[in-house]
């Protein structure tokens, strides 16, 4: 398996881009990111959003986050969310740190009968920047992330 061990967080060429950006349609092919924190925040997005198994000749890379979608909204949930999240990103981006991993479910608020809401910030070792991004899981079986 492949895992990124160093990065760069000294981004000496702001004008030549390093990766691609979420979402991966823009002019052109693909859009570009510029920065390591931009292209760490497209990696924490792609990771949460890859099944595990998904990936060809990576079967371990991804979440079980999807699996969420199929379970009943029980406190119980909580700490699962945690740990698909966190130890995926601590093995596949060992780079980020996560300062906050907040959940909200239907437990927290009534109204959320059939959504949870996580709201995950990180930090690129090295940096003192914070990105926070959210994700919703709701009854129409897709999870988005902003």
């Amino acid at each position: 398996m492949y895992r990124i061990i160093e990065v760069d967080t000294n981004n000496i060429t702001p004008d030549k881009a390093i990766g691609v950006k979420f979402p991966f349609n823009g002019p052109g092919v693909f859009n570009k990111s510029f920065t390591t924190f931009e292209q760490a925040s497209t990696n924490v997005k792609s990771l949460i959003l890859t099944r595990k198994g998904e990936r060809y000749e990576q079967p371990e890379f991804g979440t079980d986050l999807v699996n969420v979608l199929f379970e009943p909204n029980v406190a119980g949930i909580k700490e699962f969310i945690t740990k698909t999240i966190t130890d995926a990103v601590n093995y596949w981006l060992p780079y980020l740190t996560i300062t906050n991993l907040q959940i909200t479910t239907r437990e927290d608020d009534p109204n959320m009968i059939h959504t949870i809401k996580i709201s995950l910030s990180f930090s690129v070792t090295g940096s003192n920047s914070e990105k926070t991004i959210s994700i919703f899981a709701g009854e129409d079986g897709i999870i988005k992330v902003e």
